[in-house]
């Protein structure tokens, strides 16, 4: 009986959460449309290598940017590829045919929908940034450092070949638009 009794505590300290949460959505004070902590739950698809709709919600994934439509980029031996439609095929495979679960934790004022999405208990962000089809965003937060410098080292997905920061790419582009 000794040996269940730390594994019932871990239990019920893992479960406290889950349950407060529980609670207060019964109580009507859970998240709502609109507001930051929404939880989305569903069959997802890939919009973008950082963007999915959850049953057709928009929700772009928190602190990584993946390339922009039209962005290019070049393989290890140099040949160029639509590394856009690249990462969003890595991403709808990772999300086909399982339950994708967000948790919307920020709505900017264009209304566009961020936060933290996973599959089977795996972060997609982190994923996309340790298979090196997307970058970690620094500035936003640093939490996907350590993947990114694993598929830099491993010359992983966009490492293997040459390719610019999707934010980088961006500025180029109005900056060539301007001239």
């Amino acid at each position: 009986m000794k040996g269940i009794a730390p594994f019932l505590l871990c239990g019920l300290v893992l479960a406290g959460p889950a349950m407060a949460q529980t609670n207060q959505a019964a109580k009507g004070r859970g998240p709502i449309a609109n507001t930051p902590d929404q939880t989305l739950k569903g069959s997802a698809m890939a919009v973008e290598g950082d963007l999915l709709t959850v049953n057709g919600t928009a929700v772009r994934l928190m602190g990584i940017d993946a390339p922009d439509p039209g962005q290019k980029c070049k393989n290890r031996y140099g040949h160029e590829l639509d590394c856009f439609k690249v990462a969003t095929a890595v991403l709808a495979n990772m999300v086909k045919g399982e339950e994708v679960i967000c948790t919307v934790t920020e709505q900017d004022r264009t209304g566009e929908k961020k936060g933290e999405c996973r599959v089977r208990g795996v972060d997609l962000g982190a994923a996309m940034v340790s298979r090196g089809w997307a970058f970690q965003y620094a500035s936003l937060s640093p939490v996907y450092q350590k993947g990114e410098a694993y598929a830099q080292s491993k010359r992983m997905g966009l490492w293997a070949g040459q390719v610019e920061k999707p934010w980088q790419w961006r500025s180029r582009q109005l900056r060539e638009k301007a001239k």
